[in-house]
């Protein structure tokens, strides 16, 4: 029950309004109500001792991949706090293996909670999104933290869509690798291939000019070893 009413208050962050205690929920006594207090009062629970764990995480990694955001890290993780800012098309789902795992959404902004994660996922998500707060914990103490690559690879939606007879697409390449984007009919052939090989980082502005094609509907796909996204395009003419 301290730990449900100490999450809340954190993520409408009305501490001092929700709860008459809300002075006791700052457990690490640093003047702030966040995950630290939230990790430190689950350790207190689960194993009636304060003190802190001998496999703590040192060090963690969000990984942003096939739209589910993941956690890697050397030990223990007790709690993730973060904010997101989105557009209005952003939905997420958490997991559902945790001590607690839940979300605040207000316009455009989400603040998240996942404390004592059971697997290295936190959430799933759709829609873009930037985190622009992370505090990582272990059973104690804050953990260093890296941050994914925002848009790691993304190709943007094709523009114009419909088209007649040139549309063109933006491809973000967040880190140097092997890609391919390649246009295909509905039947799965192969029509045309607007970029691939080895790339490096950076962003690239591709162009199909579909002067020889047939009008109809074709898929773009655009893929890494780890990562692939289709889209529709529409040639009329």
């Amino acid at each position: 029950m301290d730990i449900v009413q100490l999450a809340n208050c954190i993520l409408s962050q009305d501490c001092e309004a929700a709860q008459d205690g809300g002075c006791a929920g700052d457990v690490n006594g640093d003047g702030n109500w966040n995950v630290m207090d939230i990790v430190q009062l689950a350790n207190c629970i689960l194993s009636s001792n304060c003190g802190g764990r001998v496999d703590d995480a040192s060090y963690s990694k969000l990984i942003l991949e096939d739209h589910i955001v993941s956690i890697e890290a050397d030990g223990f993780i007790g709690g993730v706090q973060m904010t997101l800012t989105h557009g209005d098309d952003f939905r997420v789902e958490m997991t559902e293996h945790a001590l607690l795992a839940d979300y605040l959404t207000t316009g455009n902004e989400t603040r998240l909670l996942i404390i004592t994660p059971e697997t290295d996922k936190l959430f799933s998500y759709s829609g873009d999104f930037e985190i622009t707060e992370l505090i990582v914990a272990n059973s104690h103490s804050e953990v260093s933290a890296s941050l994914p690559l925002a848009n790691s690879f993304s190709l943007s939606q094709a523009y114009p869509n419909p088209f007649n007879p040139v549309t063109t697409m933006e491809l973000v390449m967040g880190v140097d690798g092997d890609m391919q984007v390649a246009v295909y009919n509905l039947t799965g052939q192969l029509v045309t291939t607007l970029a691939s090989g080895y790339h490096q980082a950076d962003t690239y502005n591709l162009i199909w000019d579909a002067t020889d094609a047939a009008s109809g509907m074709y898929f773009v796909k655009a893929e890494t070893q780890r990562s692939i996204q289709i889209q529709k395009l529409l040639l009329l003419k």
